[in-house]
């Protein structure tokens, strides 16, 4: 306990130590944006701006890993939902930032519009997993291809799965699957399970979960 103690102070203040660096460069940099510099500067202080964001992203998934791994379990507030208003609310935006973005989403859910199914969940904790789903898609996946986003139900259990196709230029460098580990240990916690499969262009995150389906409607 007491090694854990100190473990958790030692990323408490590392997290710390890099995010408050990294929040003073990123205001510098927009400061620039507003003087005006040539062509060739933007093109540094957007990229500067774009690693030092990813090195942000990377402090806030190591903080996220460690409460989750080394810090015991994450407090779960499990309370039962419509299924179907609930993967709504929580979907409808990110698939709002997908087609700003350029992304083509198809959507297939009409299983959960009965509104006869409800699932008991933590709604805080599934809504870390979808933004975390919604993140990589915009790292990683082809804008030219659509993404496909479908809820089924197979007896009293609903899988969700979004698939997209890989970016084939990304000048990203491949993530340390910190974020989907994250994700599976989240799910873990609400009941959950999280599946990755990935081919040679596609890219497939399945949720599934169980749900109960009421009496009057099976």
């Amino acid at each position: 306990r007491e090694a854990m103690d100190a473990n958790a102070d030692l990323v408490t203040s590392m997290s710390h130590d890099i995010r408050t660096p990294l929040t003073v460069l990123l205001g510098y940099l927009n400061v620039m944006k507003l003087h005006s510099p040539d062509e060739e500067m933007l093109s540094y202080i957007n990229a500067s701006e774009k690693t030092a964001l990813r090195l942000k992203k990377l402090s806030d998934d190591m903080f996220s890993y460690f409460l989750l791994f080394g810090g015991g379990a994450a407090e779960v507030d499990m309370q039962e939902y419509d299924a179907y208003t609930l993967f709504n609310q929580m979907l409808s935006e990110h698939v709002l930032l997908l087609r700003e973005q350029g992304y083509t989403v198809v959507s297939d859910v009409d299983e959960m519009k009965s509104g006869a199914l409800t699932v008991r969940t933590d709604a805080n904790l599934l809504k870390r997993i979808i933004e975390n789903v919604g993140s990589n898609i915009l790292k990683y996946a082809d804008a030219e291809k659509p993404v496909l986003l479908s809820g089924r139900l197979e007896g009293e259990v609903l899988r969700l799965s979004v698939t997209n196709d890989i970016k084939r230029d990304n000048t990203d460098a491949e993530s340390n699957g910190i974020g989907l580990k994250t994700c599976r240990k989240l799910a873990s916690e609400i009941g959950a399970e999280l599946y990755t499969e990935k081919s040679e262009d596609k890219f497939t995150v399945t949720l599934v979960m169980p749900v109960r389906v009421m009496e009057d409607k099976k």
